[in-house]
């Protein structure tokens, strides 16, 4: 599973970002009972999204011994399901052997190729890549970053807002409450700055963007 394997960050803020899904197929009566069993045992290990509805069977995990702790039990349950585990390659794999099981293939991530100097920096690319379908704009990051500068929005609330935007809930808005803050840091020291609109652009009327759902208005 792909979306989930293209997190941008440095070991350090990536070692609380875990990923668990799958995608049995919705059919026999027996299916369904293995699913919600699944459910059951990725829920009680503490997962950060929970209370969103399970259209997709995903969790999402800000501490390795809750994620490793669902694995084991995982693995005891012997569902016959097929679990991906997205983290840190040597962390997932440590996190494997001691579950008391091992991993049958391995997607591994090359980056981005081709014009990198049009991505935006480094900072952002760590909060947007947590939406592997990039639901979450660069251009809301920025927006937000700077509400969250000027004290308009809590940066707990701003990570709330962008998680909304992922339709497969992966975007694990504890990390990024810690990256908006490194990234408001960088705004205010000048070592990151949001990209300037071209001459003469703009939008054909005059819209405003109202965040808290109802969209845009004239």
């Amino acid at each position: 599973m792909t979306h989930s394997n293209h997190r941008q960050g440095t070991r350090e803020n990536l070692k609380n970002d875990w990923v668990m899904l799958s995608l049995p197929y919705r059919g026999p009566p027996a299916i369904t009972e293995k699913v919600e069993r699944y459910n059951q045992i990725c829920r009680r290990h503490h997962p950060i999204n929970p209370d969103r509805p399970r259209g997709w069977y995903i969790w999402v995990f800000d501490d390795r011994e809750n994620m490793e702790a669902a694995l084991k039990e995982l693995a005891e349950a012997e569902l016959g399901l097929s679990v991906v585990v997205s983290g840190l390659f040597d962390e997932v794999a440590e996190c494997c052997r001691t579950a008391g099981t091992r991993a049958h293939t391995v997607n591994h991530s090359l980056g981005f190729w081709g014009r990198t100097e049009k991505l935006p920096p480094p900072e952002i690319l760590e909060i947007t890549t947590m939406c592997g379908h990039a639901l979450v704009a660069s251009s809301l990051v920025w927006h937000l970053a700077d509400r969250v500068r000027r004290n308009d929005v809590s940066a707990a609330a701003a990570c709330q807002e962008m998680r909304k935007m992922c339709i497969c809930d992966i975007f694990n808005h504890v990390r990024a409450d810690e990256l908006m803050g490194q990234l408001v840091e960088a705004i205010e020291e000048g070592r990151c700055a949001p990209p300037q609109p071209s001459p003469g652009a703009g939008l054909p009327c005059n819209l405003t963007t109202d965040l808290s759902g109802e969209g845009a208005t004239p």
